[in-house]
């Protein structure tokens, strides 16, 4: 897997008003932290963030005491309005040791059925595996060729390379094949009144507060 680079400054100060200054100047404010080692408050380039954030990457973070340290991005939070970063939690890995990580699914077929008439149906989208982090795949591929009409895949159907375990539950299915009159479609117009009346969540500055004392805790 491609290794990434990325800058980061350890910052003392914290704080609403701290936070709102570094986004204004374009700029993140983040957290590390892992296994067995204190948080550390950092800060980061949005635009150089936004590069290398996607995906399972391995980034190697280079601090400005001099370290550089193995990294994931395990949590990004943007501003469901204007969609800039609003906080990154990075967490620390070693090369030598296990993680457990989500990897897209992505089906290989034409599946049999469907030629019959049928419509294949992918319920799971994310298999959870464990392995070194340097053996990550970018995805694993499910072959459904051979599913006909009423047939389905699950996890404990599929066989992975050796350095991957599967976490999952081998009870999960992932794909199957069905009759059109089978599919549970939603008529259009028939939203719920909770469903109208809903409104987004807002990640704003009244929430840096609370985001900021969870990343103290940490």
């Amino acid at each position: 897997m491609e290794r990434l680079q990325l800058d980061a400054e350890i910052r003392e100060k914290t704080g609403s008003g701290v936070a709102r200054r570094l986004r204004e100047n374009g700029l993140v404010p983040g957290v590390l932290y892992g296994k067995d080692r204190e948080s550390v408050s950092v800060k980061l380039n949005e635009k150089k963030v936004n590069k290398v954030i996607g995906g399972n990457q391995i980034i190697d973070l280079e601090l400005n005491d001099g370290t550089t340290q193995p990294v994931m991005v395990k949590d990004v939070q943007r501003d469901v309005i204007k969609g800039n970063l609003v906080h990154v939690d990075l967490h620390h890995i070693s090369l030598d040791e296990p993680v457990t990580i989500e990897v897209r699914v992505e089906l290989d077929g034409p599946a049999a059925g469907q030629q019959e008439g049928g419509v294949l149906e992918q319920l799971l989208r994310k298999l959870e595996v464990e392995c070194l982090p340097a053996d990550i795949p970018d995805k694993v591929v499910v072959d459904v060729s051979e599913l006909k009409i009423g047939q389905s895949l699950s996890v404990d159907d599929i066989e992975l390379e050796d350095e991957l375990e599967i976490v999952s539950s081998p009870q999960e299915t992932i794909a199957t094949v069905v009759l059109p009159d089978e599919l549970d479609l939603d008529e259009p117009g028939e939203e719920t009144e909770e469903e109208e009346l809903e409104e987004p969540e807002v990640i704003g500055e009244e929430d840096e507060d609370e985001e900021l004392e969870e990343e103290l805790e940490e």
